[in-house]
């Protein structure tokens, strides 16, 4: 039984984006405690119920009930739903997952690694693909500001982030303040930058730039446009 909770609880630490990780993990011993544990071998479905925590090396995964089908490889933990390893941490209100692959985060989610953080309605991740959607809204947190929008896409391989719908960008250590209609935030070390297309406009420091296509560069500060473009520049007073 032990082996079939350790599936699951590997599948739910891909969605947090350590699948490395999780299959280096694979080897190491788990505990799971939890007020009642339960299996129906006739269905294959094992049920732990009140208090439920699964701690396999440093992946640690708490609820109020998680379910495991060995037949489906369907995973369902509800009630509270906690899972940190290292500096990754989601919280929900329940986690499905199917396959050992596609994981669906529903009931407030958010995911949370390093400095960066995710939210929305529902967050779907695919580990063989890295790829994960947020439809409906969807909302970034990075250490140099926040961006939302209506759907967004990240391929966490690529470090590439795809926002549609009302983009809007927001920094206070840039005091800028910018939106448009579509966005692609690139988030490698050295290439960090955000590509606003559509409608876009910025407003910096009082002044205002629109263009068919804006770029904000991350590492100096900088900010320019493509296309026909239009800069409204406020005076300073003295």
């Amino acid at each position: 039984m032990r082996r079939q909770w350790k599936s699951a609880l590997l599948a739910v630490c891909l969605l947090i984006g350590l699948s490395g990780g999780a299959a280096a993990a694979g080897n190491e011993p788990i505990d799971l405690v939890a007020d009642t544990i339960e299996y129906d071998s006739v269905r294959g479905v094992m049920i732990a119920t009140g208090n439920v925590k699964l701690v396999q090396g440093k992946s640690m995964m708490t609820g109020a009930q998680a379910e495991y089908n060995v037949k489906t490889q369907e995973t369902y933990i509800h009630g509270g739903v906690k899972v940190v390893k290292e500096d990754a941490t989601l919280i929900a209100e329940e986690v499905r997952g199917y396959d050992n692959n596609h994981l669906i985060a529903a009931g407030q989610p958010i995911l949370t690694k390093g400095e960066n953080r995710l939210a929305g309605p529902k967050i779907d991740y695919y580990a063989d693909k890295g790829y994960a959607l947020v439809e409906g809204w969807a909302r970034m947190d990075t250490a140099d500001g926040v961006i939302t929008g209506n759907r967004l896409e990240a391929f966490t391989q690529e470090e590439r982030v795809v926002i549609d719908g009302n983009v809007h960008v927001v920094s206070e250590t840039r005091k800028l303040d910018a939106v448009s209609d579509h966005a692609v935030y690139y988030g490698k070390k050295g290439e960090g930058r955000a590509v606003l297309t559509g409608n876009a406009r910025a407003i910096q420091d009082g002044n205002t730039l629109t263009g068919n296509s804006l770029t904000i560069y991350m590492d100096d500060k900088a900010m320019d446009a493509q296309g026909r473009s239009k800069l409204v520049v406020i005076p300073k007073d003295e």
